[in-house]
């Protein structure tokens, strides 16, 4: 088992929280540190206890942690990323801890200037990042959390906290003093509580602690395994029933999506007999119009900041998202959010569309140009081109075929500073995202990614629909 021996912090703009069992076999520790003081960091530092407490940490298994800690601190490093954008810190990034213990093992993620080491008694060994040398690295290589408009790397460390082993995880202000320390090691507890008094202290002191022998548990029977496995599959078809957000129609829409995405997939292929009953088929509809829609909100998944002056209303493709700036068109992967290509034309762009797996591009002087996916030109020639003022924002719509979740059209009402998904048939206002900036435009329906995307002053931001149960 391991067992907190010793903590500290200098709230509200440091903290230290943990959650930890009675018997020492489970629990979490976070820590967040800042070279300031100021209190904005407060709200920052509730937000992350707020998405730790809320989260899956008090209940995920020792063989899906990592994937789960790469996965929470990936998704938070994008929000906190917004939230320090717009804050009045000067160093705009956190330094954050965040453990997970099962028995004798810690997994560990750490962030900024926040260092670990480990103590046997005789040696003091540091792990993960290295502390030599933290002063002089730029605040890009410290890996901050939130800092970077990018996807943060996150390394997940796996170790072995034996009896009569001490863990510590300490600011960076204190890490010289400490690490460098090998004297009389089995002191080094009320060595570091002697730095309490120092400027802006931080550290967590686990201890290994003797294994408390294990109660032998009676083997289940057969009656009694197999009550279980029928209890476990009503519970799942009722969960199914009330909470699936019907994740296996979400499946089937998205392997349609992939299957068309799909050149070698020809029409011939598509069995001859599939076939619907017309009568069924409109029972169905009039059962489905006088549902109420789902609840449903609207999340900013992530945000990168633009270094040119947008002129067009983003669109996309499968993989990409297509955006003009003038005369110039770029192309970004859509999952890594990195510069695939980019074109510059002599004439102004006026408007591009995608449709039938190509991207036509509307020039200037009556130009138009095809491309592939992958920046491929397919044709060139004269073309009658409409010019499109990307900042008229106009409303749109969302089909239950768009998203198999909704059970009922929604509406999506942009406005300069203002997103609205409203139900049209009862007037109902079903969830609305702000932002201080001006809106300048926003896109279509993302139906695989579940998201638009809009250009909000100088940044790209993905809004995710999330549609619950």
């Amino acid at each position: 088992m391991i067992a907190l021996e010793s903590t500290h912090a200098n709230p509200p703009y440091t903290f230290v929280e943990s959650n930890l069992g009675q018997d020492g076999r489970y629990g979490w520790f976070l820590a967040m540190w800042h070279p300031e003081q100021n209190l904005q960091l407060e709200e920052l530092g509730a937000e992350l206890k707020l998405a730790l407490r809320n989260s899956e940490a008090g209940t995920i298994s020792r063989m899906a942690v990592e994937k789960w800690l790469k996965s929470f601190f990936e998704d938070l490093h994008w929000k906190l990323h917004v939230q320090l954008r717009k804050s009045d810190l000067q160093e705009k990034g956190l330094s954050v801890f965040c453990g997970i213990i099962y028995d004798h093992e810690l997994f560990f993620v750490q962030f900024g200037r926040i260092f670990c080491a480990l103590s046997d008694g005789k040696k003091l060994h540091t792990l993960g990042q290295s502390y030599q040398g933290s002063r002089m690295q730029t605040l890009s290589k410290l890996n901050l959390l939130g800092f970077e408009a990018q996807d943060i790397k996150v390394k997940v460390h796996r170790i072995y906290i034996g009896a009569n082993h001490y863990f510590i995880a300490i600011s960076g202000n204190l890490s010289a003093a400490v690490f460098g320390y090998q004297n009389d090691l089995s002191a080094l507890d009320h060595y570091i509580e002697s730095f309490a008094q120092s400027e802006n202290p931080l550290w967590i002191i686990l201890a290994g602690k003797t294994r408390l022998g294990q109660i032998r548990r009676k083997k289940l029977s057969k009656l009694q395994i197999s009550s279980i496995l029928i209890i476990l599959l009503t519970l799942l078809a009722t969960v199914y029933m009330l909470f699936g957000n019907r994740f296996l129609d979400q499946a089937l829409h998205r392997t349609k999506l992939n299957m068309q995405h799909n050149p070698a997939l020809q029409l011939d292929q598509i069995p001859n007999n599939l076939s619907i009953d017309t009568q069924n088929f409109i029972k169905y509809l009039e059962r489905i119009v006088n549902l109420p829609a789902r609840n449903i909100e609207l999340e900013i998944l992530w945000s990168a900041t633009l270094p040119y002056q947008v002129t067009s209303t983003p669109v996309f493709s499968f993989n990409t998202i297509y955006l003009a700036a003038d005369n110039n068109l770029i192309a970004f992967d859509k999952k890594s959010r990195e510069l695939r290509w980019k074109k510059s034309f002599e004439e102004h762009i006026n408007a591009i569309f995608y449709a039938e797996n190509v991207l036509l591009v509307c020039l200037g002087e009556d130009k138009g140009v095809g491309f592939k996916d992958d920046g491929t030109q397919l044709w060139e020639g004269e073309l009658k081109t409409p010019e499109i003022k990307p900042r008229s924002l106009r409303p749109s719509m969302v089909t239950a075929e768009d998203d198999p979740r909704l059970d009922r059209a929604i509406t999506v009402v942009p406005s300069a500073r203002f997103i609205t998904i409203l139900d049209a048939f009862r007037g109902e206002k079903l969830s609305t995202i702000t932002f201080k900036e001006k809106i300048h435009s926003i896109s279509q329906y993302d139906n695989y990614a579940n998201c638009f995307y809009a250009i909000v002053d100088d940044g790209l931001i993905c809004i995710q629909l999330k549609i619950l149960n």
